[in-house]
């Protein structure tokens, strides 16, 4: 398998990063205003997820020393005690690194030129999450706690790291550790959302799910987070759940009015007969599409100034395309372009497992909203 190593790198650092944001999540919640800050743009970030930015950047660079890594977070304007705090998070609730690790196999988590034991190794580790991207390089790309309002009404979040080489996403892996999938394909459940494909799920008791996909094969695996492949990993071939107009749709959407248009999403449901949505922030979006447990993810603009980031969407590229689905602007049938730097320079996101010509279907519609008077 190409990217051998690297996927065993990103599964096993995934892992720790998942395990830990599970463990101190309620904390977080319970003592919101001593661990969590507010940045510039307003949006919150907590010490776990400099904590689980910390753990995966080591774990790449003790692997992958070449490796450039574009990453959400930056300690600048930290203070030395909320430095502190983040390292007595990681030594407390990260699972040690002489634990079993997945694939059983020895996947180093860190070594001596990349250590994790002073608050200048977290600064300095954390801070390696700079690089600019773009089209030349091959970097890695992380969202430590991808949906951190989520995470903090101790609902959906996922970490998510993907892999770029030349401006297109080898590979993605997404941790889910809230998610119990028969939430969502159970008839009665408290989303009242009907089960679109009568299948059940062994739920993990605790720390949820790894997805995780090379972008060229034509499938992805799950597994639960502590499960060591003793059986029990699972997949998904391409194709598999694709769906046509004569289905009844499922929309996947996020929770914040703030990050999508709402209002332009629910005249594309309407005119394409979706009367069953899930909203639910995060990539997590991303891993209920390719088990067909939702059809097309809608994230029209607020904004056309707004630049989508690529750590939000570049895991969950990896995982569609294993499966051959549709991830596109709403303004255009082009795929996603990851080569322009930090940012995606398309407005918008559509997603979805349907056919090509649904899809196109969609997005047209859809820059037609966008673009009324």
């Amino acid at each position: 398998m190409i990217y051998n190593k690297e996927v065993r790198v990103a599964v096993n650092a995934v892992r720790r990063a998942s395990i830990l944001t599970a463990k101190i999540q309620k904390q977080i919640i319970a003592n919101r205003s001593s661990t969590t800050i507010t940045k510039s743009d307003e949006s919150p970030v907590t010490i776990a997820d400099y904590a689980a930015q910390a753990i995966v950047l080591n774990a790449i660079k003790a692997n992958f020393p070449q490796d450039e890594i574009v990453a959400e977070e930056s300690t600048e304007g930290l203070s030395e005690s909320f430095l502190n705090n983040i390292l007595s998070t990681i030594n407390e609730y990260a699972p040690k690194e002489d634990d079993e690790t997945l694939f059983n196999e020895d996947i180093p988590l860190s070594n001596s030129e990349y250590p994790l034991k002073t608050t200048n190794d977290v600064q300095n580790i954390i801070n390696l999450g700079n690089s600019k991207g773009g089209a030349k390089t091959r970097f890695w790309c992380l969202d430590p706690i991808d949906g951190t309002k989520g995470f903090l009404r101790g609902e959906q979040f996922a970490v998510c790291l993907a892999l770029i080489e030349d401006g297109e996403v080898k590979l993605g892996c997404i941790g889910c550790p809230n998610l119990k999938l028969n939430d969502y394909v159970t008839k009665d459940n408290s989303l009242g959302v009907a089960n679109p494909l009568n299948r059940s799920f062994h739920d993990p008791a605790e720390f949820g799910y790894i997805f995780y996909a090379i972008a060229e094969e034509d499938h992805l695996s799950y597994l639960h987070t502590t499960d060591l492949l003793s059986g029990s990993l699972k997949s998904v071939a391409a194709n598999e759940f694709t769906v046509s107009a004569s289905e009844n749709l499922v929309s996947l959407e996020g929770v914040e009015k703030g990050h999508s248009s709402h209002d332009n999403q629910q005249i594309i449901k309407d005119h394409f007969h979706i009367n069953q949505s899930l909203h639910l922030d995060s990539q997590v979006k991303y891993c209920l599409l390719v088990l067909g447990l939702g059809h097309v993810y809608l994230r029209l603009p607020t904004s056309m100034t707004f630049e989508e980031k690529i750590w939000d969407h570049a895991a969950g590229n990896a995982l569609i395309r294993a499966v051959r689905g549709n991830h596109t602007s709403s303004l255009s049938a082009e795929p996603l372009d990851f080569s322009q730097g930090r940012t995606l320079k398309t407005k918008g996101v559509i997603a979805s497992i349907a056919t090509p010509e649904l899809h196109k279907d969609i997005v047209s519609f859809a820059e037609s909203v966008i673009n009324r008077v």
